[in-house]
């Protein structure tokens, strides 16, 4: 009667083993994925608001090349200081989408392509925006 006794309750010591070690791998992946979203919302946010401020200074005749040179300098390294960071839970044909805007907006500027260079960034933060809502964490994106 007592082997029958402890199976009983060994079995269901087993069960909330199992079903605790199931709730803190979900807890694990939920803070995991708000704290890479909330990254790559920060990132975007910043690299999109760069491109802006280059973009409203093409738009208002501020054109200095140098200047812009400069923006679109800062603009990539900060791309740069941060990809590897976002290719580890981005898909990187996404990022490498930018990476090729990035460049395509660096040449703009540089043969002074004002406005291929404006339609190069709008495109910049589409593909940006279009990572972020692909990548948040929605309801309809867990379906």
């Amino acid at each position: 009667m007592n082997s029958s006794l402890l199976a009983c309750f060994g079995n269901s010591i087993h069960q909330a083993i199992v079903q605790m070690f199931i709730i803190i791998i979900l807890i694990t992946i939920i803070t995991a994925h708000i704290v890479t979203q909330n990254y790559t919302k920060n990132f975007f946010n910043e690299i999109s608001n760069e491109l802006q401020n280059i973009q409203d200074n093409i738009y208002s005749g501020n054109v200095k090349s140098d200047d812009l040179t400069d923006n679109i300098n800062n603009v990539k390294e900060k791309w740069d200081e941060k990809y590897s960071v976002c290719a580890c839970y981005i898909e990187h044909d996404e990022l490498e989408k930018v990476q090729t805007q990035l460049v395509s907006i660096k040449a703009n500027i540089e043969t002074e392509e004002y406005d291929k260079c404006i339609e190069n960034i709008e495109s910049c933060k589409f593909i940006l925006q279009h990572i972020e809502d692909k990548d948040s964490f929605k309801f309809i994106n867990i379906f």
